[in-house]
């Protein structure tokens, strides 16, 4: 054996460049029952957008210095006030749902509106839609986009979507916003959602 090389549990060899943890991750598949929930932070959110913004290195980078240049907002709830849903009553992978939302505040102040379309990919065995939306907020704009699993959202799963700014205090800078469902016995459902954006 190489000094490059380690040998791996099956027999099989790995390069010395491949850590233990990535060999072993399969053991956590289908183990035990996934959480009711996978909520993610605001912060964790901001550390992915600074990321991807080329201005944060985990090893490197103070994190509290990373955070002073992101945007954050938290804490939101979303409602659907319109939508259209043109499938010709099919309810097939065809459909698409054109969306006017409404982003309150948690003093129940509207903040932001998206006005939007999701177009159903797939409805077995999970719902898979593909959304674009522009967003205004008070003093800025930003279009989202994604794909996400409708039936994961359904059972409290978090989805996340690419935000790309486009005027105001978002102009140039890009990030991730989260969509969970908050209350579902409201009619409609109640999200809730948190943006970051560097």
């Amino acid at each position: 054996m190489s000094d490059k090389e380690t040998t791996v549990t099956d027999g099989a060899t790995a390069p010395e460049e491949l850590d233990q943890r990535a060999l072993d991750s399969g053991k956590l598949a289908f183990q035990g029952e996934m959480p009711a929930s996978s909520l993610v932070e605001p912060r964790d959110l901001a550390l992915a957008a600074a990321a991807a913004a080329g201005i944060y290195t985990p090893d490197k980078d103070s994190v509290d210095e990373v955070l002073k240049k992101c945007i954050i907002v938290e804490g939101l709830t979303e409602v659907i006030e319109k939508m259209a849903i043109h499938d010709a009553g099919t309810d097939g992978a065809a459909a698409l749902a054109e969306y006017q939302d409404g982003f309150f505040d948690a003093d129940g102040n509207r903040v932001g509106t998206v006005t939007g379309s999701a177009r159903v990919l797939a409805m077995a065995p999970h719902m898979w839609q593909y959304h674009q939306s522009s967003t205004e907020f008070e003093g800025g704009t930003f279009e989202t986009s994604g794909v996400i699993d409708a039936t994961a959202i359904l059972h409290g799963f978090t989805q996340i979507f690419r935000l790309t700014g486009k005027t105001g205090r978002f102009s140039g800078k890009a990030g991730f916003m989260t969509l969970t469902i908050d209350d579902p016995t409201q009619r409609p459902p109640r999200y809730r959602t948190s943006f970051a954006m560097a």
